[in-house]
C-alpha cells in the first residue's frame, strides 16, 4: 500500500499556491460569460437536480470501513444528507453541450463531523496531476463566452478550450484534450443524469480506495434527438417527482497499479472485487413544494469538499491533507473556490443533518441569496417564485 501523502512545508505551500489559482478563474469565468454576475464556482456550477438524500449502511462491511464515520449500519432508520446533480463546467451553457456530469452527497458522522462524495461519471480522472488540473479549469474558464444550444457554438466552445490547453498546459494539451473529449463524450450519448458516478481516491483506515454510485435500474440510452437545451434537467426533475431515485454504493479497494491505478489517475479502475456497502437515495418530491425548492437552493449554496473524509479512527488534526496529492490539491482547491463564492456556512445549515429540515432563518438566508442573484441576472437553479410564510 502506498505511503500515507505527507509533503514538506514548502511541498505543501506550493500546492495551496496552485489552489489559489482558482480564485482567478472564477474572475475569469464572471469577466467572459454573461450569466455570471458574482464568482462561483469554478467547476460544477450548472445545478441539474437536488434533494433530501438518505444513506443506508449494510449490516456487513468491509473491516476498512466498519465502524468509521457514516459506515455504522443503519438498521430502519437512514442517515439524512443531501445530494446535488450538476454539470461538470463552471459557468451555463445548453446541457446538450460536450460535459462532465458530477454527483455529490453530503452526510454528517455522529460526532459531527462532514462526510461528501463528489463524483463524475466517468471513472478516470480528467488529468493526472494537480497541475494539469488546474490548467483544465483555466483553459474552461477562457472558453466561456456564453452562446446558446447548437452545433456551431459547441464547436466553438471547443476549439476555445483546446487553445486555453496549448497556453496553460504546454505540450500536455493534447493529451488532457483527448481524455476530456473522451470523457465527456459519455454525457452527450446520455438521456438522463440518471447514471453511474465515480469518487476520487480515499484512505479508509489504511486501505485506499474509491466509491463507486450505481442506479438500481440501467435507464440511461441514447440521447434522444429532440433533446432541448434542459433536457436533464427536466428528465431529473420527471423521474424524482414519480418516484424515489436509488443508487447502490459499492466500495473498490485498491489491488495494484495495474487494475487500480494510483498514478495514471486518468485510466479507470477495475471493479470486479468491489463491495456493496449501502443504498443512497433521493426519495420522491414534487418540484412546486417550497420545501422542495429551498432544498434546491441549499444544495446550490452550500460547500463540499472530497477532504470532508473520516480516514482512520484518530480523528484526524485540522492541518492533515488527505490521502493522495490529487486529493489534496482537489481539497484545498475547493477550499479556495467556496471561499471566493461565499459559500454558505456550514453551521447555518448543520441541523438539516438532523432532520431534513429547513429551518425559518435558513430559509430566509436561502431566499435572500436566490432573489440577489436572480435581479441581478447570475445564473442558478430556476425555481420560479418562491416565497415562505
Amino acid at each position: 500500500m502506498s505511503q500515507r501523502y505527507s509533503p514538506s512545508p514548502e511541498q505543501r505551500r506550493a500546492l495551496e499556491r496552485l489552489a489559489e489559482e482558482v480564485a482567478g478563474v472564477q474572475q475569469t469565468l464572471v469577466a467572459n460569460h454573461p450569466q455570471l454576475a458574482q464568482p462561483d464556482r469554478g467547476a460544477h456550477q450548472p445545478q441539474l437536480g437536488a434533494g433530501k438524500v438518505l444513506l443506508h449502511v449494510n449490516d456487513a462491511l468491509p473491516p476498512e470501513l466498519a465502524g468509521l464515520g457514516i459506515f455504522t449500519p443503519t438498521g430502519a432508520t437512514p442517515r439524512i444528507g443531501i445530494g446535488r446533480i450538476s454539470n461538470g463546467l463552471g459557468c451555463p451553457h445548453a446541457e446538450t453541450d460536450a460535459d462532465f456530469l458530477g454527483l455529490m452527497v453530503a452526510f454528517r458522522a455522529p460526532d459531527g463531523r462532514r462526510v461528501d462524495f463528489i463524483t463524475i461519471n466517468d471513472p478516470g480522472a480528467p488529468t493526472d496531476t494537480p497541475e494539469e488540473f488546474v490548467a483544465l479549469l483555466k483553459a474552461t474558464a477562457d472558453a466561456a463566452v456564453g452562446g446558446g444550444p447548437g452545433v456551431v457554438n459547441m464547436l466553438a466552445s471547443q476549439a476555445r478550450l483546446i487553445a486555453g490547453l496549448v497556453r496553460h498546459a504546454g505540450h500536455r494539451a493534447p493529451a488532457i484534450a483527448t481524455q476530456v473529449t473522451r470523457q465527456t463524450s459519455r454525457t452527450q450519448r446520455s438521456s438522463t443524469a440518471y447514471q453511474q458516478y465515480w469518487t476520487g481516491v480515499v484512505r479508509a483506515r489504511d486501505v485506499l480506495g474509491k466509491f463507486t454510485f450505481v442506479p438500481r435500474a440501467d435507464v440511461n440510452g441514447p440521447r434522444p434527438a429532440t433533446a432541448g437545451e434542459h433536457y436533464l434537467t427536466e428528465d431529473w426533475t420527471a423521474r424524482q417527482q414519480s418516484g424515489p431515485l436509488e443508487f447502490r454504493l459499492y466500495w473498490i479497494p485498491f489491488i495494484d497499479e495495474a487494475t487500480t491505478p494510483l498514478e495514471d489517475l486518468t485510466r479507470g479502475w477495475a471493479e470486479d472485487h468491489r463491495a456493496l456497502v449501502g443504498t443512497v437515495t433521493f426519495p420522491a418530491a414534487d418540484p412546486a413544494a417550497v420545501e422542495t425548492k429551498l432544498t434546491a437552493l441549499l444544495a446550490s449554496e452550500m460547500g463540499a469538499n472530497q477532504g470532508n473524509w473520516i480516514e482512520d479512527d484518530r480523528g484526524g488534526a485540522a492541518s492533515e491533507l488527505p490521502a493522495t496529492e490529487y486529493t489534496a490539491a482537489r481539497f484545498l482547491a475547493y477550499r479556495v473556490s467556496q471561499r471566493t463564492r461565499n459559500a454558505l456556512p456550514d453551521a447555518q445549515y448543520a441541523t438539516f443533518f438532523e432532520h431534513g429540515a429547513i429551518e425559518p432563518a435558513l430559509a430566509a438566508e436561502l431566499l435572500r441569496r436566490y432573489q440577489q442573484k436572480r435581479a441581478s441576472g447570475h445564473g442558478q437553479p430556476d425555481l420560479g417564485a418562491v416565497t415562505i410564510a
